[in-house]
């Protein structure tokens, strides 16, 4: 009863009269166009991509001086192939040039920081116009999985850091309960505390889980080596990180409801989600232009791994242009049983972060990291390698110096996260040297394959 009324009722007034937002004609619009030919959604594509190229040559002055030395005009852009021709754009380049990436028009527009799984923080911009269809896109991929507003729904995701004010968390708890949210923090996972998040869990009874993928399915692997059986929601979310089989078949065991995986990223928020065939993630595609690109820069071939490239049609406030998110999928774009026009990416890869162990017991998500680091603008790249039990190297480098101030929140925050047993060092490094492949772990837990090994043991029915 309460779902309706907040779908047709509360949520458009709230969300149209009272912010003003378009959130909900976007919702309709995409719930709608879903169901069109690839054809007639790619003609769509082009046409918002050739509005969005133009605006940003007219507007942004970065890109009008990096096209036009290039030679590059948006009256050249006659088809989704001409596009391969237009200069990738990178974190760094961001970094360098954010405030030349503005557009000169007046649009209202919303700052933004992600810490990123690359291991470099980034801020940047979008404008409200965006975010409202970006967050249209989400209502639509999550109304998939049963998980549409107004459902009632237990998130196991990330929380604030620092101290929040009285006044923030009373507005936060105020939203929670009009949304119908219960949030329990995935970064405080102790034994001890699963108990009672188990408890909370069956005493609320969502009918839709919505969690980071690592931190349900450690969850899932404590509830089932202690014998304990969580109330069933009608389904799960996961996301954050990439869903594996192993993972998924031990999530659905426990919680005995389907998982539906999705992929997205602070940049962009929803990029792809699951329908209930899952045979892949449906791209966002009204609202996102996703590629996968060769290591030169070139469409890969289908069945290959490739970086994912991603160009937002709709933010005008600061655009992004062919940018690489630093993730990796295969490509092909493949087309679903179940009707819709929207394309499939078949599988993003290396999007998993570690899990951090504490001597208490407690296991953290490693995206509590990333989470902690994008709140320090000095922090330039970041590493965390857990050596033993009670010893965590933080390794930085950072643009001039980290405030005294700073330097004391971090330590602070992962004492409260990790416990008050464990060693931070702090190491100032010119550079972090990245793998063989050429990446950057975030997180390395150094003691924690043996672990894995065990976890998956379990899985497959051992211990």
């Amino acid at each position: 009863m309460y779902g309706k009324l907040y779908r047709n009722v509360l949520l458009p007034l709230f969300d149209g009269v009272v912010k003003r937002r378009h959130t909900m004609s976007h919702w309709r619009d995409v719930e709608q166009s879903q169901w069109l030919s690839r054809e007639q959604l790619e003609d769509r594509q082009l046409q918002a991509l050739r509005a969005l190229v133009e605006h940003a040559q007219q507007t942004c002055p970065y890109y009008a001086e990096e096209w036009g030395a290039q030679g590059l005009n948006a009256t050249q852009l006659r088809s989704l192939q001409d596009f391969t021709a237009w200069p990738l754009l990178t974190r760094e380049m961001i970094r360098c040039h954010r405030e030349k990436m503005r557009t000169t028009n007046t649009l209202k527009r919303i700052s933004k920081a992600t810490g990123g799984s690359s291991g470099e923080p980034l801020r940047f911009d979008l404008d409200s116009g965006s975010n409202d269809r970006r967050t249209a896109m989400m209502y639509r991929g999550y109304g998939w999985a049963g998980g549409a507003p107004g459902t009632k729904q237990l998130h196991i995701w990330g929380t604030a850091v620092g101290d929040v004010p009285k006044w923030k968390r009373f507005k936060m708890n105020l939203h929670r309960a009009f949304d119908r949210h219960l949030v329990l923090s995935c970064f405080e996972f102790t034994p001890e505390r699963m108990r009672q998040n188990l408890d909370r869990m069956n005493g609320y009874r969502a009918e839709v889980i919505v969690a980071y993928t690592n931190s349900l399915y450690d969850f899932a692997l404590f509830l089932k080596r202690e014998s304990l059986v969580p109330v069933s929601p009608r389904s799960i979310i996961v996301g954050a990180e990439k869903l594996h089989d192993f993972q998924r078949t031990l999530i659905e065991e426990v919680f005995r409801a389907p998982v539906f995986e999705t992929y997205g990223s602070r940049e962009f928020m929803l990029i792809g989600a699951e329908c209930d065939k899952h045979t892949g993630l449906h791209l966002s595609m009204e609202n996102l232009l996703v590629e996968v690109l060769d290591e030169d820069g070139s469409p890969t071939p289908a069945g290959q791994e490739g970086n994912v490239v991603i160009t937002d049609l709709f933010n005008y406030g600061m655009p992004f242009v062919r940018y690489v998110s630093g993730d990796r999928a295969i490509a092909g774009f493949e087309t679903c049983s179940c009707g819709r026009g929207l394309p499939l990416l078949k599988k993003v890869v290396g999007r998993s972060v570690e899990i951090l162990t504490a001597p208490d017991g407690r296991r953290v998500s490693g995206l509590f990291i990333p989470h902690l680091m994008k709140e320090f603008p000095a922090v330039r790249r970041f590493q965390v390698v857990q050596q033993e039990l009670d010893l965590i190297d933080v390794k930085l480098v950072v643009e001039g110096s980290l405030a005294d101030a700073d330097r004391e929140l971090m330590l602070s925050e992962l004492r409260r996260f990790m416990g008050t047993d464990v060693h931070f060092n702090l190491q100032f490094m010119d550079h972090i040297p990245l793998t063989a492949a050429g990446k950057m772990k975030v997180v390395v837990n150094a003691i924690g394959s043996r672990q894995s090994d065990h976890n998956r043991e379990l899985v497959h029915g051992g211990v």
